[in-house]
């Protein structure tokens, strides 16, 4: 992937290569993507097809939110892989799914969801930094609530940044085999004072609700 790619995107607080996978993304339906649209879409879905396999080859499953869904109004893409920059060390499948908020495809704003399926070795590695997230005393306090997700006790952590209360939310959910962690980040308001570009800032609890969904992969 070259460097023009991140140049089409506003900077929302996204990981950078999640910045690239969105900017191939477009905001129409799966089903209504032009032959050049689906031509990327079949690519960055292969890329996590190509991950997905590893881990299957470690005899692990791999979990996931199918290929899409709607949260707060918006329609979700994916699952993305990157064509680079997306391995996870010691063994895991990362995946992206965006939506488009406003603007023409290419060219608009952005909001994503990032999951990660981590084997027990890299678990070990990623725990941590994951569950223990380090802020500045002055933007305020790591938050924690336990939720259930199918039935399972889960933990969501809310990371403040700067003077957001909430920059990043954290749902990490123990599965015995692997372990999922789903991140929405914070994109700013719409406008002046407004809510947050991702729904999931907004409402925490439509992550919940999302994580619902989660199911092995291939259904």
């Amino acid at each position: 992937m070259s460097r023009r790619d991140f140049r089409k995107l506003p900077s929302l607080n996204l990981l950078v290569f999640i910045m690239a996978l969105a900017a191939m993304i477009t905001g129409t339906s799966c089903l209504s993507l032009n032959e050049s649209d689906e031509s990327t879409d079949k690519r960055f879905y292969g890329y996590f097809l190509r991950d997905e396999k590893a881990m299957q080859d470690m005899g692990l499953p791999v979990y996931w939110l199918g290929r899409g869904f709607t949260a707060g109004g918006l329609t979700f893409h994916g699952p993305y892989g990157a064509e680079f920059g997306g391995e996870v060390e010691a063994g895991g499948v990362f995946m992206g799914y965006v939506s488009w908020l406003v603007g023409a495809p290419y060219e608009g704003s952005n909001t994503s969801l990032e999951i990660t399926v981590y084997s027990p070795d890299a678990w070990q590695l990623a725990k941590d930094r994951i569950v223990n997230p380090r802020v500045l005393s002055t933007e305020g306090e790591v938050t924690r609530r336990t939720v259930t997700v199918n039935g399972r006790q889960a933990e969501m952590i809310s990371v403040p940044s700067g003077s957001r209360p909430v920059g990043k939310l954290r749902l990490v959910l123990d599965l015995d085999e692997v372990v999922v962690v789903a991140v929405a980040r914070a994109g700013g308001p719409v406008s002046p004072g407004g809510p947050d570009y991702s729904p999931f800032i907004n409402n925490p609890d439509l992550l919940v609700q999302v994580m619902q969904d989660l199911r092995p992969y291939p259904e």
